[in-house]
């Protein structure tokens, strides 16, 4: 299989990868495509559009379009020409798939007032859930993506890339009012090159310091994930993600969040409350504009702008 590592791809970016190569072969046996050699390279483009229309019934738009990034991955690693240049009607199929999908809904974020919400909505006394409320403290005022705090499961932890107690400190042990967090890699940092975050003590309970500390002080500096379970098991972006929609279900609060919204929220509060640009693109570790992307304007907010234009 292709070292997409030597070509600087986040082990996301690798895993799924593999998995769109292993689904497109096995779509081109089926189909009868595979040449003498097993391999389904070099793919037509009419072999490509049966693809795309094959995934439509089960996965969206967007990861269509990361299979067929596998797909040209494969055949760059086998000594082919680039599969997807000029291929005009591989483009209005994509195109249309995407018009009859629709958009997705739009995640929104976590805001101080959504953390307030999961707050109140754990039990701290509970070893686990202090675990849940530290991780989401650390990816909100970390500014964090899930990837750079979950972990998919023990068997792939390297520790190398993801987070451990080791990649933790304070600047007093007693009373610290600062908490440095070494984030080693991310999809936004594929060469590992790693950055430090530094966060500082707020007001409770909103206050990442506090409850990191609290969590630590139960969970022990055992080596692995920093984010366990009382069982061991570490802390996934699925289990994340699906406790939290159950926290805004059961608070009826509509809309869709994401482990995501973490991050969106960390873009959107600072950016409501007039703190300047440059110093949220420094507290995300974003190296260009990208995180306006991340910014949701409340529509009250636009619908005030009306009166300066009168």
């Amino acid at each position: 299989m292709f070292s997409f590592l030597s070509q600087g791809l986040a082990p996301s970016t690798c895993h799924s990868y593999a998995s769109a190569q292993s689904k497109f072969i096995s779509f081109c046996h089926q189909l009868g495509k595979l040449h003498p050699s097993g391999s389904p390279c070099q793919a037509d483009e009419w072999t490509l559009c049966f693809f795309v229309t094959f995934l439509e019934r089960t996965i969206q738009h967007s990861s269509i379009k990361v299979y067929l990034s596998g797909v040209r991955a494969l055949h760059i690693e086998q000594g082919f020409p680039e599969p997807l240049m000029n291929c005009l009607r591989l483009q209005r199929v994509v195109r249309g798939i995407k018009r009859c999908q629709g958009s997705p809904s739009l995640r929104l974020p976590i805001t101080d007032d959504l953390m307030l919400v999961i707050w109140r909505s754990l039990d701290l006394r509970l070893p686990d859930h202090c675990m849940f409320w530290a991780a989401c403290s650390l990816g909100y005022f970390g500014f964090l993506c899930a990837s750079e705090f979950t972990v998919p499961n023990l068997s792939n932890f390297p520790s190398s890339l993801h987070l451990g107690v080791q990649d933790i400190a304070v600047d007093s042990p007693l009373a610290p009012s600062c908490m440095r967090i070494k984030i080693k890699g991310s999809k936004t940092d594929p060469f590992q090159k790693g950055c430090l975050i530094h966060i500082g003590v707020s007001w409770h309970p909103l206050c990442a310091v506090h409850a990191v500390m609290t969590y630590l002080a139960l969970r022990g500096d055992a080596p692995g994930p920093l984010f366990l379970f009382q069982s061991g098991q570490p802390l996934s972006r699925s289990v994340l993600t699906n406790w939290l929609r159950q926290i805004v279900v059961s608070a009826r609060i509509p809309g869709n969040f994401s482990s995501h919204s973490f991050c969106i929220g960390a873009a959107t509060v600072p950016a409501r409350n007039g703190v300047p640009d440059h110093l949220i693109q420094s507290m995300g570790c974003w190296s260009s504009n990208a995180y306006w992307l991340y910014i949701r304007t409340p529509s009250d907010a636009l619908a005030s702008l009306s009166k300066k234009l009168a």
